[in-house]
This record gives C-alpha cells, structure tokens and sequence, in this order.
C-alpha cells in the first residue's frame, strides 16, 4: 500500500560516558552530544494520521525553539538538539492541542505518538451519552468501575499510564472483559507502545471471537499500516461487519479501496466516513483526493468547501483553496467548451 508503518516503538539506550551528563563537572571540557527527536501526530481513538499539524517545540519552561509542520503522512522531525527536556507542542485544527514532556538528556526519541482528541463539534449539544454493551454489563462491577475510570484518565485527562493501571486492574477483575483488553490497547498507543497495543488488540479480538468490531477495526487498521494486508484487511472488513457505524474503519477502507484503484468503492466508504463524522476534516480531504481522480469537479468543489469550513488557514487549508480555485477553472473551462460546440 506504500504508507509507512502505523507505529514504531521508541529506541531507548543510555550513554556510557556519565562524566559527560550535562550539569556535572568536567561536561563543558567534553564535546556535548546532540540528539534527534522525531514521531508522527495521530487522531486518538481513530488511529489516523494528521497531516500538517502545527508542531513546535520549547524549551522546558515552554518558550518555543523550533516549529516543524508534519508532512501528509503526519510525521515530525527535529534533529541536532542538545541534551535536555523539552515540552512538544502539538495543534491541529479540530482538534485538542496537546503537550508532551520530552527527555532528551541521554539519547534520542525516534517513532514518538502524538495523539490529540478531537473537538467536539460546535451545536453537538451536552456530553455524550455512553452506550453499555450486554457484556459489559455481565462483568463484575467493580471491573466496570475501573474501566470507567480508565476511561476517564484516558480521554478526559490524557492520564494514559494511570488510565493502563486502570484497565489492567479492570482485567485483573475479570480476564473475560475484552472491552477493558481493546482500551488497554488504546493505553499503550498513548504511551508510543505499539507492541504492548498490539498485545491487547489481539486478546480483545480472541476473547471476543472477533465480535467486537472496535477491537477488529483497531488491530486491523495497524496492521494495515504496516502493510500486512492479508492478515489486516480481512480484520477491518470483520470489524466493519460487526459495526459498520464506526468512521474510522470506514475512512480506513476507503483509504484502502482507493490505493487499490477501486474508485467507487473508496467513494461510498468516504461517504460513509462523511455522513458518521461530518466534524472531521480527514474524511473530506479523502473525498477530495477520489473525486479529483475521477475528475469530478463540482463534487471536488463541495468538497472542498467542506474541508475549508473545518480547517481553514492551516497549509493544508491553504492548499485546499488553491485547489478549488482550479477546480472552479475547470468547470468554467468545459462549460466554455460546450459552448463552443453548440
């Protein structure tokens, strides 16, 4: 599929050469190392890249040092720092701005995990109201309490380390509670743990015989990533079968149809993704992209419009303008050419 892998794990090793810490005497007299720091910014929940997020990173008091805008894959890179600790500050339009404490005392971060919670939509009305399964409801409560709470920590207070204790306690309570398994999972992708996630993915989609479509749609879609197509693919179909109202699983298969060539079948997936998730900016740059292949251009316009609404002075906002003005140049040119035939 051409797409880089979903999620790499974070390279940690320690220098061997303590005399050189920065702070202790004797480190001005030594050449001081300088360290990378580079990842790649995520939708929570979605699993999806976004690309041209507003990266920046500060100091550790928070004054800002450098900014890097992601490319369309969503990845980040900055290179030649000197030890210390930064705060990484991440923006998107549509989304909850996050920041990272980052420690680059000893060695770099390579394959690091933004992932920043969507807006909710303005006019959505009060809090959502969350849906209990009929197997939820058969575990044990004070499982259901942790899981919960986990919950809470998770996507509430971005607490992702407290918010894995809880599920992991949640599980401890009953080893059966695949819902509690499939948000550990989430946990860890919060931690840039993309092995343990995997793990999780994997105990969720067994233990629930691959009924749970959430887990099968998130083990599906980073195996996808990692361009494991036969055994990632037949999981998002499943996943999809079992809950064909989740948008990311079908903005995931539209993004599959269209690497495929399959142009109406990537069209009614990004549809499908657009009517489920109108608030998302993601599903109309989609849209965008199939529609241009089919040389569709007053569908590409609307589109657009779409897009601009939702993310309007970001570069990619930017460009999406510049390509409706050449989109409206190309209705105004076959209209003048219909013209001239008559």
């Amino acid at each position: 599929m051409g797409r880089i892998d979903f999620f790499l794990g974070v390279v940690v090793c320690c220098l061997v050469f303590p005399g050189c810490t920065p702070g202790f005497p004797g480190a001005a007299s030594l050449e001081i190392s300088t360290f990378d720091l580079s990842g790649s910014v995520f939708s929570e929940g979605a699993h999806l890249r976004i690309a041209r997020a507003d990266v920046v990173l500060c100091d550790e008091g928070g004054a800002p040092l450098q900014e890097n805008a992601p490319d369309d894959s969503g990845d980040f890179s900055f290179q030649g720092l000197r030890p210390g600790h930064y705060v990484l500050r991440v923006t998107a339009a549509g989304y909850q701005r996050s920041e990272l404490h980052v420690d680059l005392s000893y060695t770099s971060q390579r394959g690091l995990m933004v992932s920043l919670k969507p807006e909710r939509p303005v006019g959505s009305g009060g809090p959502e109201r969350e849906t209990i399964s009929a197997h939820e409801l058969t575990m044990p409560e004070e499982a259901r309490v942790f899981l919960a709470s986990g919950k809470k920590k998770l996507y509430g207070e971005k607490n992702a380390q407290g918010a894995l204790s809880d599920f992991q306690s949640a599980t401890q309570k009953a080893a059966t509670f695949y819902e509690a398994h499939y948000q550990a999972g989430m946990a860890y992708l919060s931690l840039a743990n993309a092995g343990e996630a995997e793990k999780q993915f994997r105990k969720a989609v067994e233990i629930s015989g691959q009924k749970y479509g959430d887990a099968d749609i998130a083990l599906g879609t980073l195996l996808l990533h990692r361009n494991q197509v036969n055994e990632g693919e037949p999981l998002l179909r499943k996943g999809l079968a079992a809950n064909p109202n989740s948008w990311p699983g079908q903005f995931e298969l539209g993004e599959l149809e269209i690497s495929r060539g399959h142009i109406e079948a990537a069209l009614a997936a990004a549809k499908k993704a657009a009517d489920l998730a109108p608030e998302q900016p993601v599903v109309y740059r989609l849209m965008a992209v199939i529609l241009l292949r089919q040389k569709n251009y007053a569908a590409l316009v609307s589109a657009l419009d779409s897009y601009i609404a939702l993310d309007p002075d970001s570069p990619a906002g930017v460009r999406a303008k510049e390509l409706r003005t050449q989109a409206q140049r190309e209705i105004g040119e076959a209209k003048e050419a219909a013209v001239a035939v008559k």
